[in-house]
């Protein structure tokens, strides 16, 4: 992703990576205390969490070509992308409320994110949120970002949001956040291929599938519904 950073520009500046790199380090931190706990109570401090730490990474170029190099503009980019996610948290926290999420629901959801995966729709958000077209002013273009970004993402999110919060202890809920980071970041790179991508989805199906029939439809919970 880094070897990516030549597209921005000679306006690039790496003061202006400051808002990026502590928010996004602030959102591991949270993640790393809350991912061992299933109570519902952590479910904003996840979301925001999950938001900044996963997904602001993935539009690396586009907020350094809004930056120019200066770090208010950047913080202003980080901004309005993080608001339209804040904004996606209340439906989250509906949806999460309503469903009881057992082992089934749990692979019900990466069935759904697997099936979107391989949409058209899906992989023209990813183009849009992968570009560096940049006008306007810094907020305003982080919020269309954002958009772009939970058009193409916010189902993936919220299967791993629930699958993390079930999986027991520290570790594996970070080890498929991370993994599922460092896919994000990949498949917005201009030379993502589509075909991956689309095989990607293909992977989440098979192994839902395979994990319930493994597994059984039970266990696993989260909340009550």
């Amino acid at each position: 992703m880094l070897a990516t950073l030549g597209d921005v520009g000679p306006r690039f500046a790496a003061r202006a990576l400051l808002p990026m790199s502590v928010t996004v380090l602030a959102g591991w931190a949270v993640l790393a205390v809350a991912v061992d706990h299933a109570s519902i109570g952590t479910f904003a401090a996840m979301w925001m969490a999950m938001a900044v730490a996963m997904m602001l990474p993935t539009v690396l170029r586009p907020m350094m070509r809004a930056a120019e190099g200066s770090p208010l503009r950047a913080w202003q980019f980080v901004a309005g992308f993080v608001g339209i996610w804040a904004l996606v948290g209340v439906p989250a926290y509906a949806l999460m409320n309503a469903i009881e999420w057992t082992t089934f629901w749990i692979a019900l959801a990466w069935i759904a994110a697997g099936l979107y995966q391989v949409t058209p729709v899906m992989h023209r958000f990813v183009r849009s949120c992968s570009g560096v077209t940049y006008t306007g002013s810094p907020m305003p273009y982080g919020v269309r970002q954002g958009i772009r970004c939970v058009a193409s993402c916010s189902p993936v999110m919220l299967a791993a949001m629930v699958t993390a919060m079930t999986l027991p202890g520290f570790v594996a809920p970070i080890l498929v956040l991370v993994a599922l980071t460092v896919f994000l970041c990949w498949e917005k790179q201009p030379s993502a291929s589509r075909q991956v991508m689309t095989a990607v989805g293909m992977g989440m199906i098979v192994l839902a599938v395979t994990g319930v029939m493994l597994l059984g439809g039970g266990g696993g919970h989260v909340h009550g519904g």
